[in-house]
């Protein structure tokens, strides 16, 4: 006895049920779905570096003319990589403006471009931050769900994210962690409960 055949459907149809699908991922959330946002505060980065590149002043445009292409670079080479193990996992990819905005938590502002030059790599260092905080999430899903090639991928760009962290920082003059985002100690948190 033949199959019958499942009738094409429309690019309509396809793309609302990716849609639904994405939701879905969001909400448990999935490996996937994770390194979407890990991919789409790439896109935005980038953005963001090229702008400090070209607006910075001061003795911050001297290291951001050194340091912006190997960042735009290495950042453009990961998300390749990303997009590759994301088709390969079958998880979905954003690819548009839309979904880099939707899943991207790197904010942008274009008045940003006016800021003092030190506060415009504090600014990408805090992004950096950010993102780690996301590539760390989709590490332990990865990890979870045995994609131990994003698995792999996550680690690599957690430890690049960290020593572009600690290079900025340097030259900033600050402390590794100084500004950054901190979790609150469990012991604290459980102290307060009982209180």
């Amino acid at each position: 006895m033949a199959k019958a055949q499942k009738a094409p459907q429309t690019i309509e149809a396809a793309y609302e049920e990716e849609r639904a699908r994405s939701e879905k991922e969001h909400h448990l959330p999935s490996a996937g779905a994770m390194i979407g946002h890990v991919s789409s505060n790439l896109v935005i980065h980038l953005l963001k570096i090229e702008q400090a590149r070209l607006f910075a002043g001061g003795p911050t445009s001297f290291f951001l003319e050194e340091v912006a292409p190997q960042w735009q670079k290495a950042e453009a080479a990961f998300l390749t990589k990303i997009n590759d193990s994301l088709f390969s996992e079958g998880d979905l990819i954003p690819t548009t403006t839309d979904e880099f905005l939707q899943f991207s938590m790197v904010e942008q502002s274009a008045a940003g471009k006016y800021a003092q030059g030190q506060d415009q790599l504090f600014g990408l260092i805090k992004d950096f931050d950010t993102q780690l905080l996301f590539v760390e999430r989709a590490e332990k899903l990865a990890r979870k769900e045995g994609h131990f090639g994003q698995v792999r991928l996550m680690e690599e760009l957690d430890s690049w994210l960290k020593e572009q962290i600690a290079r900025g920082q340097k030259f900033l003059g600050h402390e590794v962690r100084e500004g950054l985002y901190q979790e609150e100690d469990d012991e604290e948190d459980e102290e307060d409960d009982e209180d």
